[in-house]
């Protein structure tokens, strides 16, 4: 278990590094989750302040989710001629060239599409006739299972049939988040992309913030000493810091954004 807010002292280190990668989870995150996944929008002044933090001399800015690189682009708002860096597909797809070219080797494979393929008719079929409650959403390398705003004795059951019917497809990766099943064929994972981004920009500090079980990877991965990893909301995990909520993730970036703005007006 993770201890409580981050402390000053830690965040304070983190802001004065040469250089610093601020990397976020969205949803759960930055926005607060939605029975409509299209409706989940940030908390108001978010993503103000990542735009804030990558104004600033030697801060690298990410925002990384299990959502498709278009998805994650039309909910947050950031264009591409914006120095924020979005990564999608739990890695798989990035607007960095250079994450891209680390996570090639989890790249789809030809065998992977037709397994995604197979995949998509067999829980289209499974929603259709026994779970007409859940929501299917379609991603570029896996279907996800949504149950959201369903009654939980409905909503167990469809997660625990479609987490069965995955097993009948051979190397799909499932990934069980809140009230969501993915069922994915790509082989990147949210740390690997997030490291491959620090190594690229040269962090020395790394700050990242997450939700969910696939965050995980990315905890796991920071270990340095002024690294700052902070878990968003309950449950178990390896980030050494949590805050409760969203808006709680919000006054964080902007107390990170202050501490940053001040060691470098300080240089």
């Amino acid at each position: 278990m993770s201890a409580g807010a981050p402390t000053a002292e830690a965040l304070e280190q983190a802001a004065s590094a040469e250089s610093l990668l601020v990397a976020t989870d969205y949803d759960g995150v930055l926005a607060p989750f939605d029975a409509d996944p299209m409706s989940a929008t940030p908390v108001p002044g978010t993503i103000e302040t990542l735009r804030s933090l990558a104004g600033l001399s030697g801060v690298h800015v990410a925002v990384v989710s299990g959502r498709d690189l278009g998805t994650l682009r039309t909910l947050t708002g950031i264009t591409a001629d914006e120095p924020i860096v979005l990564i999608g597909s739990h890695g798989a797809e990035s607007s960095s060239a250079a994450v891209r070219e680390a996570m090639e080797a989890a790249a789809v494979t030809p065998d992977d599409e037709v397994t995604l393929a197979e995949l998509r008719s067999d829980i289209e079929a499974l929603v259709k006739e026994r779970h007409p409650e859940a929501a299917i959403e379609y991603k570029s390398a896996a279907v996800v299972v949504h149950v959201r705003g369903v009654p939980r004795e409905l909503g167990d059951a469809a997660i625990a049939d479609a987490r069965r019917l995955a097993l009948d497809h051979p190397g799909v990766k499932v990934l069980k988040g809140k009230s969501v099943l993915e069922l994915s064929v790509s082989h990147a994972d949210k740390g690997s992309a997030v490291t491959a981004l620090g190594r690229h920009v040269g962090a020395v500090a790394r700050v990242y913030l997450g939700d969910d079980v696939t965050d995980e990877d990315a905890f796991m991965r920071m270990r340095r000493p002024d690294d700052v990893t902070v878990k968003v909301g309950t449950g178990s995990t390896a980030a050494r810091y949590r805050v409760d909520d969203e808006p709680g993730a919000a006054g964080l970036l902007t107390q990170l954004w202050e501490l940053c703005s001040a060691a470098r007006v300080a240089d």
